[in-house]
């Protein structure tokens, strides 16, 4: 499925980015048909904090968002405070419960704007209750424009921000009116911004295999990470049960597995099972990223001391995100607590894990010339091959049991 959101800039006096305002959209069309508003706020802020990632989205500015009376008065949603902006719509009646609800998200620390305010059509009661007051310009002769915005000011507004601004002649009156802030055509016209949405299963997988790698897990958290996944947990313990691993005593606990095999690569066995469990991607994709992985590990074992097999391994693993979840990998590896050699590996095929990984792919296509032109020896990478594709079937087949 894919999934739209509306993005337009907001500039202050210096025409500097200082904002960006979401819009509902359904398509890539530039606009939208809304039918139920508190439905289009919820898709909004569904999108923007869900799929897309607000970082991404503003680039860290703060998001202006248009709010429906009954968010304002329900507040169904938490929003952080520091990112977002809510505009009180120009439909929402500005009554007493109204005003209720704007001091309560005023005195939690949630800055408001009042979209599309027109003087006289009263709603200069809310003009104390808000930071920041929207004046559409578009309509408005330029003699209005310099009698509103100092009416604005008398009455109490904190700032000011012209919007649907559409010729430089009114940028500029506006900016001599004193306005704060410049939103229009003229500036930047709204554009759409889409993906392909993650189905609740990936978000959960993908939400897993994100703290499972998280760097400064101690035992007791992976324990704790494991075993709040049945399937997971089970998975794993039957995995250590198999005849790959030579051991006296049976292994009756998760945390008995952490100690046997080591925290990192119970981290990474528990990555691995994760994503085999994402099961719209056909299980041949599965066997090729085990072996592009394993790979990866062999040779960094016998050719590259200063870097670590397990990180290695997650290297190969995690280039087929993109394959399995559906998603371009660089938005993938945002999500993810991964380190900077192991994102540059992945994004840009550079610096040791990189190679490594140039090598595996290399060897994936049967391009044997390109893996030898990684620097590796020949017959270090021809049994690092073999190797994993016997590693790789045996392996497919234990997740699979």
């Amino acid at each position: 499925m894919e999934v739209f959101v509306g993005r337009q800039p907001i500039f202050n006096r210096k025409m500097k980015v200082a904002g960006y305002e979401l819009f509902f959209r359904d398509s890539d069309t530039g606009s939208a048909r809304v039918l139920d508003g508190d439905a289009a706020t919820s898709t909004v802020i569904s999108n923007a904090f869900i799929e897309f990632g607000l970082e991404r989205l503003t680039r860290n500015h703060p998001v202006f968002l248009n709010m429906t009376r009954r968010f304002l008065l329900d507040q169904p949603v938490p929003l952080p405070k520091d990112q977002v902006v809510l505009e009180v719509l120009d439909d929402a009646e500005p009554d007493d419960t109204l005003v209720k609800a704007l001091r309560r998200l005023s005195g939690q620390g949630y800055r408001i704007a009042l979209e599309n305010f027109v003087v006289g059509q009263g709603r200069e009661r809310l003009i104390p209750l808000v930071d920041i007051v929207k004046v559409d310009v578009s309509t408005m002769r330029a003699p209005d424009i310099v009698r509103d915005a100092e009416r604005l000011r008398q009455a109490g507004a904190k700032q000011l921000l012209a919007e649907k601004i559409e010729t430089p002649g009114i940028q500029e009156l506006c900016h001599k009116c004193g306005f704060d802030y410049f939103q229009g055509y003229f500036l930047e016209r709204p554009s759409t911004v889409h993906r392909r949405a993650l189905s609740a299963s990936q978000h959960a997988v993908l939400q897993l295999v994100s703290e499972l790698q998280a760097d400064d897990l101690d035992t007791d958290q992976l324990e704790s990470i494991i075993t709040s996944d049945v399937g997971l947990s089970y998975k794993l313990l039957r995995y250590l049960a198999s005849p790959l691993f030579a051991r006296h005593g049976a292994i009756d606990s998760v945390r008995e597995g952490i100690v046997y095999l080591g925290k990192r690569e119970i981290q990474n066995w528990g990555t691995l099972i994760a994503l085999h469990s994402v099961s719209e991607r056909p299980p041949e994709l599965m066997v090729t990223l085990l072996m592009r992985a394993q790979i990866c590990a062999l040779l960094c074992r016998k050719g590259e001391r200063a870097l670590d097999p397990q990180t290695a391994f997650i290297v190969g693993l995690f280039s087929g995100l993109d394959a399995l979840l559906n998603q371009p990998l660089a938005e993938l590896v945002e999500q993810l607590p991964l380190s900077v050699p192991v994102r540059e590996a992945l994004e840009h095929r550079t610096g040791g894990y990189g190679r490594l990984l140039q090598c595996a792919l290399a060897l994936e296509r049967s391009q044997w010339s390109d893996a030898k032109e990684t620097g590796y020896p020949e017959e270090a990478v021809f049994r690092a091959y073999m190797e994993a594709m016997r590693w790789a079937d045996e392996q497919a087949a234990l997740l699979a049991a």
